[in-house]
């Protein structure tokens, strides 16, 4: 029983594979924010980007896959800005939180990437709240979003993309059409 709890099947080591490179980039993009002088703040906020760059994101192909981190930025950083100048308008902070929440909703009827993004906008919002962030600490975590997006992509499109050598997922074949008798 104990053995069912910790041991999984893992055809292919796919899930290996996809915490490995998880790990990997994070922890990349944690020591990029370390390295370029960022604060404990800039660090978690950029450690959680690189995990949602690496956990959400899952196009069908590595092009898409790429061009839903490129926009992650472009959803994440005006939300950011968005949480951290209201943070000191409570009612205000929390009617747009709650509009965010919507819009993420929303964004999946666009399928994985509105619901990357979706997710992504809501997590930094949620995130700053969290670190009580205000105006004067966004060009910081600006910064560490950039980054750790930045490292991310580095790790899952060149260090270890093993998208590529894997086989395009098989398109069940259309159901025969039925013959009416005429």
């Amino acid at each position: 029983m104990l053995k069912r709890v910790f041991v999984a099947a893992d055809p292919a080591r796919t899930r290996l594979r996809f915490a490995a490179r998880a790990v990997l980039g994070i922890g990349l993009a944690v020591a990029v924010c370390g390295s370029a002088g960022q604060p404990l703040a800039g660090a978690v906020t950029g450690g959680l980007a690189a995990l949602l760059a690496l956990f959400t994101v899952t196009d069908a192909t590595v092009r898409g896959q790429a061009v839903t981190t490129a926009l992650l930025p472009v959803v994440g950083l005006p939300v950011l800005a968005a949480a951290a100048e209201l943070h000191d308008f409570p009612v205000a902070r929390d009617l747009v939180f709650l509009a965010v929440v919507g819009a993420g909703v929303y964004a999946r009827r666009w399928g994985p990437r509105g619901h990357s993004l979706g997710v992504f906008a809501f997590m930094t919002f949620f995130m700053a709240q969290f670190l009580h962030t205000t105006p004067g600490e966004l060009p910081a975590l600006y910064a560490a979003v950039l980054l750790s997006v930045l490292s991310a992509a580095a790790v899952r499109f060149g260090l270890w993309c093993y998208e590529r050598r894997m086989p395009p997922a098989a398109v069940p074949a259309p159901p025969p059409a039925a013959a009416w008798p005429g």
